[in-house]
């Protein structure tokens, strides 16, 4: 076999090109609850399918995120909870606190919309899914998904009296789209322990997002194997880390005392027998991208 760059070419399907587009600030959480697998506690991550039309991996499993907004950086402090993010500014390789904010907020606002899942509370409570499910929570998911409207949901958050929880997120990992694909984006990953009061609230929003389920990293990555399902290299190197831990208690303190891999990996884009296929910074074996 062989194994040389292919940066700089284009496939026909399309998704990389020559262009070295600037990778985008994004973030995304992993979300996580303890399961039961043949009746012992397992570690089960949140997935969404992409819809197919997406224009970044259509179809592919993968975790809720997205790009910053502008207004992430800007939220107000009787908005949120946490840390200064003055203290985590150079874990997540930015220069200003207010960047950081943006990252974590992002975060947050993301998974809201396209999981339904929000890590805060309501009037001093911790939100519930009854919450979830009422007509104010389930417009701003809606005016939030919408291709129609830009909408900064600042105001509803003192409307509604919520304050985002940013404890609750602890980093988990860093990863760049390579070089030559079409969208790029400079990823962190969080992740986050669902509150057991928005478990059965957790919907995918049907705009963005087609299907959602629970599952062990373990099983995903076999679904994936097997061809039952479609998940995309970062989400595929995330599900192996994963699969290390037992349950959410030890992946919660191995994430919180900096015990994972939090450096920024960019991958490569090579070719493989005339195949594009994309290649770990530590030289690992090339895979399929």
């Amino acid at each position: 076999m062989s194994g040389r760059s292919a940066a700089g070419r284009e496939t026909r399907s399309g998704r990389w090109t020559g262009e070295d587009n600037v990778p985008v600030d994004s973030s995304s959480i992993v979300l996580v609850r303890d399961g039961a697998d043949a009746g012992r506690a397992a570690l089960e991550v949140f997935l969404l399918e992409r819809h197919l039309q997406s224009d970044f991996a259509g179809g592919a499993y993968v975790f809720p995120g997205g790009k910053l907004d502008a207004a992430d950086r800007t939220l107000p402090p009787d908005r949120w909870t946490g840390q200064d993010p003055a203290v985590w500014a150079d874990r997540l390789g930015v220069d200003a606190p207010e960047d950081a904010l943006g990252l974590m907020v992002a975060a947050v606002r993301e998974t809201f919309e396209e999981a339904g899942v929000l890590l805060g509370s309501r009037a001093g409570v911790p939100v519930t899914a009854a919450d979830l499910a009422s007509a104010t929570f389930t417009d701003a998911r809606r005016r939030m998904a919408s291709r129609d409207e830009r909408w900064d949901w600042s105001g509803w958050l003192t409307d509604e009296d919520v304050v985002l929880d940013l404890g609750a997120l602890a980093l988990w990992s860093w990863w760049v789209t390579p070089e030559g694909l079409h969208r790029r984006y400079d990823t962190r990953f969080f992740v986050a322990v669902v509150p057991d009061a928005q478990v059965a609230a957790l919907a995918h929003d049907d705009v963005e997002m087609t299907a959602s389920r629970w599952t062990t990293p373990q099983a995903a990555l076999e679904a994936a194997a097997a061809g039952e399902v479609t998940v995309i290299y970062p989400t595929r190197k995330n599900l192996e880390a994963l699969a290390a831990y037992p349950d959410v208690d030890a992946l919660w303190a191995a994430a919180v005392a900096g015990g994972t891999d939090t450096r920024r990996l960019l991958p490569r884009i090579v070719e493989v027998d005339g195949t594009p296929m994309i290649q770990h910074p530590d030289g690992h074996d090339p895979e399929p991208i």
